[in-house]
């Protein structure tokens, strides 16, 4: 079942929009905790390749679960 959902482009897309949705959501704390110094993140490029490694695992399991939780409803109905 892994190779069936990661092989789907909607997959994919769903990864990103929430890998995008998490580190925008992250920067945003982040910089009402550091009283709105939001750019002062970017100083690091640790600190900008940690966020997208981060986020894009974040997505991919988030992801995986939703459509592995569609996938298994629908295989039990049939």
């Amino acid at each position: 079942m892994f190779y069936t959902i990661v092989s789907k482009s909607k997959f994919w897309r769903s990864v990103l929009a929430l890998a995008f949705g998490f580190a925008l959501i992250f920067l945003v704390v982040k910089g009402f905790l550091a009283q709105g110094s939001f750019f002062s993140f970017f100083h690091s490029w640790r600190n900008v390749l940690g966020l997208s490694l981060g986020s894009l695992i974040y997505g991919f399991f988030t992801a995986y679960s939703r459509f592995y939780k569609y996938y298994k409803s629908h295989n039990r109905s049939k």
